[in-house]
């Protein structure tokens, strides 16, 4: 391979790695470059190239594949458990609901966040299009249907009438085979002074300073730890360890 074409396919690589860690590199530049390098493919130039910046504090790290994944884009912005997706039917925007009580409009291209459409008083757990696009309908818990105007983002009728709503432990117990002797527990709330998960779940931070940035597909559903041995399952199934020194 000559060295425009290896120029090239570096190129090509960061682009990726940017748009990959894009969120977290905007909000912190030099401390997240660190860290996604251990979320970027084993194969990727950039990883190759750089693997001397990688953290040493951290001694077990998550098996990652051989080179990028097919993702075009990572929406972030709801603080909790996504429950539904729609694309409107001209393909220009998608549409969330959310365990945060909140529905978003997304702009299918760039990724960025339109609306952000509140009002429900708990979990929305549908959306949908109307066929021209022009209307949003959300189902929730609270027992009622909204319709928004998808390009305004105001509610427009809300339906009511329904009587009822409109529709960590194996983690635990893995670690506590790793490590028999030491007491494990689930950690949402910080069991240590030392390493701890971040209240909104993006980072590990270690003696009150953030110093490994998490990836949208490596935060964590649940979580344990022992000593300094943190466990972390996700929503998409992936288990993974890290254990500080």
């Amino acid at each position: 391979m000559c060295d425009q074409d290896r120029l090239a396919l570096l190129i090509q690589d960061a682009r990726r790695f940017i748009m990959y860690h894009k969120r977290a590199i905007e909000g912190y530049p030099l401390q997240t470059y660190t860290s996604a390098l251990l979320f970027s493919p084993i194969g990727s130039l950039i990883r190759q190239l750089f693997q001397h910046e990688e953290p040493k504090g951290v001694r077990v790290r998550p098996t990652m594949s051989d080179d990028w994944s097919a993702c075009l884009q990572t929406l972030e912005g709801h603080s909790s458990a996504v429950l539904s997706v729609a694309f409107s039917h001209d393909s220009t925007r998608l549409a969330s609901a959310s365990d945060d009580s909140t529905v978003k409009i997304w702009d299918a291209s760039s990724g960025a966040c339109l609306q952000t459409l509140e009002g429900h008083s708990s979990f929305v757990n549908s959306v949908a299009f109307s066929h021209d696009s022009t209307r949003l309908a959300s189902a929730s818990y609270d027992n009622t249907v909204k319709i928004w105007d998808a390009s305004s983002g105001a509610c427009l009728q809300t339906l009511e009438g329904h009587s009822s709503d409109v529709s960590s432990a194996t983690l635990v117990s893995i670690l506590a085979s790793l490590h028999p002797n030491k007491t494990v527990t689930e950690l949402w709330q910080p069991v240590s002074r030392e390493v701890a998960i971040s209240p909104n779940r993006t980072w590990i931070s270690n003696n009150t300073q953030d110093v490994l940035w998490l990836p949208t597909d490596y935060r964590p559903a649940c979580s344990a730890m022992s000593g300094r041995c943190v466990g972390i399952g996700t929503g998409s199934g992936k288990v993974w360890f890290c254990r500080f020194l």
